[in-house]
């Protein structure tokens, strides 16, 4: 099954999604709702693809409600892994303020809108 394509009928309302998406020469990984380690699964099978495709990535996470650090740490080993430049598409307040913090603004680039728009 691909990510994010897990059935609604038993998924909490509160659970967060993931999709893979590829368009031209850039990745994108699309992550909605409270994304955290009770995820950690489908985040992997996400950063197998996305290593295994290679390319530039974007992480948009304008629908992310909560954010843990095992996330994080996802888009840490992301960038670690990729030659591209990660980029991070629409970060809320309190993920900006958990990229500030562990250092991730450092290595990635934050855009506020959509470069795809």
């Amino acid at each position: 099954m691909p990510p994010g394509s897990g059935s609604a009928d038993n998924a909490a309302p509160w659970s967060g999604s993931t999709a893979v998406l590829t368009a031209g020469d850039r990745t994108r990984l699309v992550l909605a709702g409270e994304v955290d380690a009770s995820m950690n699964e489908e985040l992997a099978t996400c950063t197998t693809e996305i290593t295994r495709l290679g390319q530039p990535l974007d992480v948009d996470v304008r629908n992310v409600t909560f954010m843990d650090s095992s996330v994080l740490a996802v888009i840490a080993r992301l960038t670690q892994r990729l030659s591209g430049p990660v980029r991070v598409i629409g970060p809320s307040e309190s993920v900006r303020f958990l990229l500030e913090l562990t250092h991730l603004v450092d290595v990635i680039e934050i855009l506020d809108e959509d470069p795809d728009a």
